[in-house]
């Protein structure tokens, strides 16, 4: 191998370890694969504290066919390695919330299907009735007895296990993280990319680093593709190592808070078998998992999202987040293991509060809701969004890095982010085509909407 065969890459979240992943997989893949990571810990924001919600097609168009392909690939790496023992992989049954005093126009699963929340439900998507099992506790709505009665609200059922699953985010990429390690990628953590030059060889790239007092790995590494994949710290990865180009990277930093805990009402989530949603057992001692979408009202200024599940360790839990929870308004920290300094318990009493309505225990005058849930993990996580919609995958061209006089043969380099808050979904399918790209071959699904030389990058 000689020196500037490598391949580096910048970000070790979900996206990163997926590209990794892949590529280790690879028999034709000969380089020695490298992940760089500002962090002396991994998984500290979103890869390790979000949701962990999966949909197959909750997507722009442009991004269709790798949310297609992605839910496929978490499928099977979930039947292979026995994803629900080990990451808590489930399929999910959805409901669209409304209660009163949601924004007019609101009503049934119109906001949710508007986009007001996450959803990008397809036209004409099938929908079921409420599901539970055959000795599961109910409503007298129909829905699971865990979940607290709304007064003066409704119930849509937006999708099934067929198009959604759930994940334990952090399960996921430990997963990934041990599969990496045993292929033989090494891992720099606690090290920051800051400087490429060229290669006295004339080929490749040399990447500098620059490793903090808890930090490992070498001073440079001889590299022949760069792939950027560090979620809302990517356009700093990029303008750090590359401060003369003349385009510049729109992902802005989506910040948002969390609570996972248990509820003593949601003890035991049936089995999806013969008798379930549609009459067929989709797959062996498969647990339905559930998804809350709300929107929002004059009780929370955010559209809250619960997630109940049972996880790898064979437990009932509850998540319970929201898309425009903080928002924009916490800056992005330096590092991500800074996150849990900025958790403000404002927020965190917030969700709680929209848990205890959610799944509370209803009192005796069917208005008092007790607050009997114990929570888990309280998190604060920052999720990238490309400024266009789509995620920003492919490779960055030499003349918009260098200029138009450059012409010295220098690592590629792509960039592999911006995928919404719904990177855990895209993650394999993202991997999977950053696998074919860096292999020289058709990616195996159209994204030619989240090409680099597409308006998610802008001229300066």
């Amino acid at each position: 191998m000689s020196n500037n065969e490598h391949t580096v890459i910048l970000g070790g979240g979900v996206i990163g370890l997926s590209i990794a992943y892949h590529l280790s997989q690879e028999p034709d893949f000969k380089r020695q694969i490298h992940i760089v990571d500002s962090s002396t810990r991994l998984l500290e924001s979103a890869s390790g504290y979000a949701g962990g919600f999966l949909a197959r097609d909750w997507f722009l168009d442009p991004v269709a066919a790798l949310g297609d392909l992605s839910f496929q690939l978490h499928r099977q790496l979930a039947d292979k390695y026995q994803g629900q023992k080990r990451w808590g992989y489930a399929g999910s049954h959805v409901y669209s919330l409304d209660v009163e005093g949601a924004p007019e126009g609101g009503g049934g699963v119109d906001w949710l299907l508007a986009g007001t929340s996450r959803a990008q439900a397809a036209a004409g998507r099938r929908t079921y009735g409420h599901v539970s099992g055959p000795e599961e506790a109910v409503n007298e709505d129909g829905t699971p007895a865990w979940i607290t009665p709304q007064v003066g609200a409704s119930w849509g059922i937006v999708s099934s296990v067929e198009d959604c699953a759930q994940v334990e985010p952090r399960r996921l990429c430990e997963f990934l993280l041990s599969e990496c390690r045993r292929m033989g990628v090494r891992f720099h953590l606690g090290t920051r990319a800051t400087r490429v030059e060229g290669n006295a060889s004339g080929e490749g790239s040399i990447l500098e680093l620059e490793a903090n007092e808890e930090g490992t790995g070498p001073d440079v590494l001889h590299c022949s593709d760069i792939i950027i994949a560090a979620g809302c710290w990517t356009p700093r990865v990029f303008q750090t190592m590359f401060p003369q180009s003349r385009i510049k990277v729109e992902i802005d930093s989506l910040a948002g808070h969390s609570v996972l805990y248990k509820s003593p009402r949601y003890v035991k989530p049936f089995l999806n078998v013969a008798h379930g949603i549609d009459g067929k057992a989709h797959s062996k001692d498969e647990n339905i998992s559930y998804a809350i979408y709300c929107p929002q009202t004059k009780d929370w200024s955010y559209a809250p999202e619960a997630y109940a599940r049972l996880n790898a360790d064979g437990a009932p839990e509850i998540w319970v987040g929201g898309l425009n929870h903080d928002s924009t308004e916490i800056p992005l920290p330096e590092l991500a293991t800074d996150a849990k300094k900025l958790i403000n318990k404002e927020s965190i009493a917030g969700l709680r509060k929209t848990a205890v309505q959610l799944t509370g225990l209803k009192g005796p005058d069917s208005k008092i809701v007790e607050d009997d849930l114990e929570v888990i993990t309280e998190a604060l996580c920052f999720r990238p969004v490309s400024k266009s919609g789509v995620p920003i995958i492919g490779e960055v061209s030499s003349r918009d890095l260098y200029g138009p006089a450059h012409k010295a043969r220098s690592a590629k380099v792509w960039i592999a982010s911006g995928a919404l808050p719904r990177s855990i979904s895209l993650s394999l399918g993202t991997g999977a085509v950053m696998s074919d790209l860096l292999l020289g071959r058709e990616s195996r699904v159209d994204i030619s909407g989240m090409k680099v030389e597409s308006p998610v990058l802008s001229k300066l």
